[in-house]
């Protein structure tokens, strides 16, 4: 019952500014005052508290654990020179140059072969330049912009799984969820390019992965006002110097991850499974050496790595964040897509491989 009520029944005679008074001295009426001043702070204002608290005792962390800094540092640092640099700053460079000299979007494909973030480079350039519209470039980011043929054939069905598993089965696993998506995209575009077209539109066809006239005017628009950002690379020199830049991009995301890690493994109980698989899906190449440690069957050792391999890893949508300067492609899709691939590719990695 409302507390000015029972007040006006035990105390008839009092008019309202009396009972207020008498409500508002009360316990009761003292804690609604706190309640009614504490919802009129602006809650925004917590959040630069919370990240300030975060990153000091993140700091104090690592002044307090410099080992495991500077291990996380070195590991990090070494994957990226070893293997992230050789395999994708080339690929990155000779496809910057085939933009130059190729106009069709069929080589965003390239990514399916260089690895990322080498895919979502070329759809952002592309989309840029305004080859692309933005509904096809958010499609084709979550199909180009994949682990590398390369890292798979190499690093996991190799060094990791020692080809205790048929390549072409794991290849399928993880390239299934792409025709999937690619499928049900085009059959999304070619079920609403049947709907009656308007003026502006007579005589413009429109296919799955094109500049269609309708997102074309919404990348036109978003283009506009980013005029601040610098243009497609021209010259050779601008092209290394741009692929120079993601790559280094790339490096310092790993090493923070690997500092993660490291952090993560020296502070988690050791019977502990799902935080260390939370721990896996951080960055790949460390997350598939963790879960060949897992105390688990080698068939789900090879799901679990079959759908990081598919998902990329919280480090590789850093690593594709950073790469986007488009404000149009959106990194919720991205995200939600690519997990979805990372589910089936385990479901099916867990059924078949």
């Amino acid at each position: 019952m409302n507390i000015r009520k029972v007040f006006s029944l035990m105390i008839p005679v009092m008019n309202d500014t009396r009972l207020s008074y008498i409500i508002s001295n009360t316990p009761i009426g003292m804690l609604m005052d706190f309640s009614r001043t504490h919802k009129k702070i602006n809650r925004e204002a917590l959040l630069p508290i919370l990240v300030i608290f975060l990153l000091v005792s993140l700091l104090l962390s690592m002044l307090f654990h410099v080992t495991i800094v500077i291990e996380g540092a070195h590991t990090g640092l070494e994957l990226w020179y070893e293997s992230v640099l050789p395999s994708i700053l080339p690929f990155m460079i000779i496809t910057s140059l085939l933009l130059q000299q190729v106009k069709g979007n069929g080589i965003c494909y390239l990514g399916l072969f260089c690895g990322l973030p080498v895919g979502a480079n070329l759809v952002n350039q592309q989309i840029n330049t305004g080859r692309l519209s933005l509904s096809s470039g958010n499609a084709l980011l979550c199909i180009c912009n994949i682990t590398s043929p390369m890292f798979i054939s190499g690093y996991i069905l190799n060094q990791t799984l020692h080809h205790q598993v048929a390549g072409w089965k794991f290849f399928l696993v993880i390239y299934i969820p792409l025709l999937l998506y690619g499928s049900l995209h085009i059959c999304k575009c070619r079920l609403f390019s049947n709907r009656p077209k308007t003026k502006h539109m007579k005589g413009k066809g429109t296919t799955p992965f094109s500049s269609d006239p309708l997102t074309d005017q919404k990348a036109s628009a978003s283009q506009r006002s980013f005029t601040q950002m610098p243009s497609e690379p021209k010259t050779f020199e601008d092209i290394i110097r741009h692929s120079l830049q993601v790559i280094l991009m790339v490096g310092v995301y790993i090493m923070l991850f690997c500092i993660l890690i490291h952090f993560l493994l020296n502070w988690l109980p050791s019977g502990m499974l799902l935080p260390k698989l939370v721990t896996c899906s951080l960055e790949i190449t460390n997350g598939i050496h963790l879960l060949m440690q897992l105390p688990i069957s080698f068939q789900q050792k090879t799901a679990l790595i079959a759908g990081l391999t598919s998902f990329g890893g919280i480090c590789s949508l850093l690593q594709t964040k950073s790469v986007l300067t488009e404000q149009g492609l959106s990194m919720l899709h991205y995200i939600l897509i690519k997990l979805g691939m990372g589910g089936i590719s385990y479901l099916l990695a867990l059924l078949w491989l």
